[in-house]
């Protein structure tokens, strides 16, 4: 196993390696400094960073779920082990136009799919149908690091891509 180099540590929340000069964890939100201030309330004490717009909000602003944290205007996304749902169809073809044309926009995509997953759970047929947020559990998702969501979202809206 790797050890982390002098200038990295380890999260105390999510145990991700950071930067030693990170203020804050872009894997899970938590602060690793005082003196940040809610975006929204400027003499509050913020709680987290979201994960999507790195920006620090207080606990009226934004939570923490499932060891990360999300503003209120992000906090629909569909987070998937670390990445965030930018886009969702049941075409594997279109899905993986998607996921090419931000591979090639310079963008880390994962095509996710829950059905074709062999170390999912088993879901009963009534459960496939369930959504998961907004979107179903059994549609091809393209996710994305979290620090790519916001500039992604964009390229997909130029490239004309709606998900």
């Amino acid at each position: 196993m790797n050890k982390p180099q002098p200038s990295e540590y380890s999260c105390p929340h999510c145990n991700t390696t950071v930067n030693q000069e990170d203020k804050f964890c872009p894997n899970c939100g938590s602060l690793f400094m005082d003196r940040f201030v809610c975006m929204n309330h400027g003499s509050t004490e913020a709680e987290g960073v979201c994960v999507i717009c790195s920006k620090p909000f207080c606990k009226k602003c934004g939570k923490e779920s499932v060891k990360i944290f999300l503003c209120d205007p992000h906090w629909q996304y569909e987070i998937h082990e670390g990445m965030a749902r930018v886009f969702g169809c049941f075409d594997n073809l279109h899905a993986q136009h998607v996921t090419s044309c931000l591979e090639q926009a310079g963008y880390h995509p994962f095509l996710y799919s829950r059905m074709f997953n062999p170390n999912a759970d088993l879901v009963s047929i009534s459960g496939m149908t369930r959504n998961f947020g907004n979107h179903p559990i059994n549609e091809l998702k393209v996710l994305l690091p979290f620090s790519e969501v916001l500039r992604a979202e964009e390229t997909l809206k130029q490239l004309g891509f709606n998900g």
